[in-house]
């Protein structure tokens, strides 16, 4: 389902940035620049800017930076498909898929009839719900505290205790009505419809197109709650209960991830409107990104019990991996006799709304689940202690928030984490030249290769000037100069991107961040450049790196001659190579 990457680069060279960020947040101009106040954080004093020239932003408040489609992904709240879209949609093209691929619009066409079928059976759902063979489903509902407006908001409806009432309804066929999950099929081959004598509760994908249902029986008998089955339009694993709503809310800072359907149409009655469920499964990665796209804080609300505590557990083994510095989790439990629909009912919305800011952090109730399981008092224990959270802390990105959980073991067990044989691998991450990042805030404390990449990405026309294939650079051992060498091949052969689409070239690659990072230099740079000639410092790290080659290539030969396993032809090269290298 891949985009082509040519029109992606086509894409944002037509898109005018300014344009298209002032449509969402009002621009001024200043100097070469755009300025508005950060939409991304709370300011008074604009540090948000937008460059028209390189088709790129930068927050200097708190470092946010992109192009068209990471303005449009990060503060649209859309997933790249989405962004993609919206903006060939504002230049009125359409967009272009690599050829073979099994892309979304073709997606949507050839299952145009299953959504069909799907919008179909929810206003038949809806229907039934209103007439006489309905009355049951409607005073439960109405018992359970839900008004009309809420009833309708949700598209609540009702299946008949009938075997095909569905099926004789629609009039559609039953190989389409098997295929959307609407029918079951005994092993005999009788056919009938798989949701009977339910409240039937609509799921929506993120576009808010019926993709599946939940329903709910009226008294205990059970399962108390029956899904969809997995189909060509509904994956459980990576789709949320109420989503398609709550993503939109303009002032969004937390969602509530809660268990079940109710729970979240209960507290939208209550005017707690956030929260969103997962289709009966645990969360998912896939859930948690998709819900990091929009927020950095999600608070799940759980059951007071054991099966609460121990759905919270697996939910910390899963987000661990994703909480970079930034992102909050943190686990409200309920009285052991309430679920947040019977809580919000009985206590209101500012009891419940007071239950989420006190919710505990993950990191309070991985510490605190682990010391249950050990005696503190104990050298045993502390080594104990140790070895449990070991995994776990491994899992955790590079960042803030890594280190500030070390800090709090070392609390715990009071030794040197460095030096203790036990404590001394947590902690210990592999770098690579995939996660780190540069640190330095000032271009010149850049090496020398990270200064070349900056400088092709502002000025992709120099990289005309630098020789290719180039054995000098290839043969360099530094770091990044892989990247380097994919950068200047890249805007060798595409000669017309700017910096927005280079670094759109490198979306979702282990590249990604870190070409991002080094765009971000563009202000420093641009305020340096008016004090020295941007050529002539181009051409001083080429030359400089071409000594650092000499240098690395003199070196390694000269271990050649010292082994004596020295080659005729390397012999003339070592007398003519330059030993000197650079500084």
């Amino acid at each position: 389902m891949r985009i082509a990457r040519s029109f992606i680069n086509d894409l944002v060279a037509r898109a005018d940035i300014v344009e298209i960020i002032d449509s969402y947040v009002p621009l001024r101009k200043a100097g070469r620049n755009y300025v508005a106040c950060c939409p991304f954080h709370n300011e008074k004093t604009p540090s948000f800017s937008v460059s028209a020239e390189k088709q790129f932003y930068h927050c200097f408040g708190c470092g946010v930076h992109g192009t068209v489609l990471t303005f449009l992904v990060e503060h649209g709240r859309m997933d790249f498909y989405e962004a993609v879209h919206e903006l060939s949609s504002r230049l009125g093209i359409n967009v272009i898929y690599e050829e073979g691929s099994d892309n979304k619009s073709t997606f949507i066409e050839t299952h145009s009839d299953l959504y069909a079928v799907m919008v179909a059976a929810a206003r038949y759902y809806q229907q039934q719900l209103h007439q006489p063979v309905g009355r049951e489903a409607l005073a439960y509902l109405q018992r359970r505290g839900l008004s009309d407006t809420v009833i309708a908001e949700f598209e609540i409806g009702y299946a008949p205790a009938e075997w095909d009432g569905l099926l004789k309804a629609l009039k559609v066929d039953s190989a389409t009505l098997l295929q959307a999950g609407l029918l079951t099929e005994h092993e005999s081959g009788k056919q009938y419809d798989r949701f009977r004598h339910r409240v039937m509760f609509p799921i929506h994908d993120q576009r808010g197109q019926v993709i599946a249902f939940g329903g709910r029986v009226l008294d205990d008998s059970k399962p108390k709650y029956l899904n969809s089955p997995e189909t060509p339009l509904f994956s459980k694993g990576k789709e949320l209960y109420h989503w398609d709503k709550v993503r939109k809310a303009r002032a969004l800072k937390r969602v509530v991830v809660v268990e079940g359907y109710m729970d979240v149409v209960a507290l939208t009655q209550h005017h707690v409107t956030n929260g969103v469920a997962t289709l009966g499964t645990a969360t998912t990665p896939d859930h948690l990104q998709r819900l990091f796209r929009s927020v950095s804080d999600i608070v799940f609300c759980f059951d007071g019990d054991e099966a609460g505590r121990k759905a919270a557990w697996r939910t910390v083994e899963t987000v661990l991996p994703l909480l970079q510095d930034g992102r909050q989790i943190s686990f409200a439990f309920l009285p052991e006799e309430d679920d947040p629909d019977s809580f919000v009912r009985r206590q209101g919305t500012d009891a419940f709304n007071t239950y989420l800011d006190e919710a505990l952090p993950l990191s309070q109730f991985l510490l605190n689940t682990l010391t249950q399981q050990v005696k503190l008092d104990s050298i045993e224990g502390q080594a104990r202690l140790t070895e449990l959270i070991r995994p776990y802390i491994n899992q955790l990105p590079d960042g803030t928030y890594r280190e500030l959980l070390l800090k709090n073991l070392k609390k715990l067990v009071p030794v040197d984490l460095k030096k203790s044989t036990t404590l001394k691998d947590i902690g210990k991450k592999t770098e690579n030249a995939f996660n780190r990042t540069p640190k330095k805030a000032n271009f010149k404390e850049l090496s020398l290769v990270e200064q070349l990449i900056v400088y092709l990405l502002l000025y992709p026309q120099f990289a005309q000037e630098i020789e290719y294939p180039n054995k000098k650079l290839s043969g360099l051992y530094l770091e990044n100069i892989d990247l380097l060498i994919h950068i200047l091949v890249l805007v060798r052969n595409n000669p017309t991107l700017t910096l927005a689409g280079i670094c759109e070239q490198w979306r979702d690659t282990d590249y990604a961040e870190l070409v991002n990072r080094f765009a971000i230099y563009q202000p420093h740079f641009l305020e340096e450049q008016r004090c020295f000639d941007v050529k002539q410092e181009f051409n001083d790290v080429i030359q400089r790196l071409y000594a650092e080659y000499e240098r690395q290539r003199w070196q390694f030969l000269l271990q050649k001659f010292q082994k004596g396993t020295i080659t005729e032809e390397e012999k003339q090269e070592f007398k003519t190579v330059n030993p000197k290298g650079v500084r």
